[in-house]
């Protein structure tokens, strides 16, 4: 049998893995408990990646006298991408988006549709965050909702889910200025957000959009962001603390705060032809281009965009986004992603470039918490380094 590459590990990740000897590997091995082949000039042997993780899974290895820690991959049924689209819980995001409220397609993901409201999770008054950066506002206000709220560390499933808009309200509301009273009536969401950017709440226009926007990116999938509150919740975090990991996790230019390069592309009176090049010469891709699980067109861009131009005043705005995408897919074949979706909503909602971190933090709050819930009933993630020079 010829080894299929990603199937097999080396003798020394195998015994990492399993904590023991490489003299204890080969025992295995001569005792029929694990397989391992040899390929031409390969200095090591292969060993069967699925037998070495089902023995890490185990109390205890054979013969091995400690206990080893567990190995396990993750899954998740959140959302999923197929076909070119993405699903919330296996319905389309083009379904989601029609839903009557943002609370509504929030309870998709949650996979609480049609869940009672709940009161609003206690808030402390007081509170000015403008001082603070506008991308650090919603995970200093998710921090200050911690130590307020008694059942912050409680992590049964229905509490959290339950809690996740009111909990999301409330810390919008602390940003924007405009506590959220403790009340059984919602409110919405995405009016809020826009508040808290700056924005107009009143505009039914803006708010559309900006709904939209937070819509699209409520979840997809296993990102960095997720990982790293999974990670936290796999140690029994609660909810507020697993949110605080993945905005830090967010906050890097690869993943919540991409939208802002992408801003830059926009400005008007700029030429993108001198931005597309530097782009290009500096970080060998364009921002706000291309998606490697979409080869033919990240849909979310496509729904966001399809809202973005419905709404009066776009005109020119849309010549330099279609310019823009013309010259991209010239040079590169590349087409929009979501990130230049969602800077494209932030210059005609006229909001600062670093509102697009705070749009994502708001908007993947919602599947982070969903991810969360998944995360508290399975077995505790355990990680193992691996020396380097090995």
């Amino acid at each position: 049998m010829t080894p299929t590459e990603g199937a097999w590990i080396t003798t020394t990740e195998a015994a990492q893995r399993l904590g023991v000897k490489r003299a204890t590997l080969y025992a295995y091995v001569s005792r029929g408990l694990l397989r391992s082949e040899r390929r031409p000039g390969q200095q090591e042997s292969l060993f069967d990646r699925a037998q070495v993780d089902a023995m890490a899974s185990a109390t205890h290895a054979p013969g091995g006298p400690q206990p080893l820690l567990r190995f396990r991959s993750i899954a998740t049924s959140v959302s999923s991408q197929a076909d070119g689209q993405l699903f919330f819980r296996g319905v389309p995001l083009s379904e989601v988006v029609t839903l009557g409220s943002l609370d509504q397609a929030a309870g998709v993901v949650l996979g609480s549709l049609g869940a009672k409201a709940v009161p609003a999770v206690p808030s402390p008054s007081g509170v000015d965050l403008t001082a603070l950066p506008l991308e650090r506002r919603v995970p200093i206000a998710v921090q200050l909702l911690a130590a307020a709220d008694p059942f912050a560390s409680d992590t049964d499933p229905v509490r959290v889910r339950d809690s996740t808009l009111p909990t999301l309200r409330a810390a919008v509301g602390l940003v924007a200025g405009r506590p959220v009273p403790s009340t059984r009536a919602p409110i919405d969401l995405a009016a809020l957000t826009l508040a808290a950017l700056g924005g107009d709440p009143g505009s039914r226009a803006d708010v559309a959009v900006l709904r939209v926007l937070l819509v699209a990116l409520l979840d997809h999938g296993l990102t960095a962001s997720t990982v790293a509150a999974r990670v936290a919740a796999s140690t029994r975090a609660g909810l507020h603390d697993c949110l605080c990991a993945a905005y830090a996790a967010m906050a890097g230019p690869l993943h919540g705060a991409a939208p802002i390069a992408a801003h830059g592309l926009l400005v008007e009176g700029v030429d993108p032809t001198v931005l597309v090049a530097r782009s290009l010469r500096e970080r060998a891709v364009v921002a706000g281009f291309g998606h490697f699980l979409y080869s033919d067109g990240d849909p979310r861009a496509d729904v966001v965009l399809d809202a973005l131009w419905r709404r009066r005043g776009t005109t020119l705005l849309r010549r330099r986004v279609e310019a823009l995408a013309a010259l991209v897919a010239d040079r590169t074949g590349a087409l929009p992603n979501i990130d230049l979706a969602s800077a494209a909503v932030l210059h005609a909602l006229r909001l600062p470039a670093e509102s697009g971190e705070v749009v994502f933090q708001v908007a993947r709050s919602v599947g982070v918490a969903a991810h969360v819930v998944e995360e508290y009933a399975e077995e505790p993630l355990r990680w193992r380094g691996r020396d380097p020079r090995t």
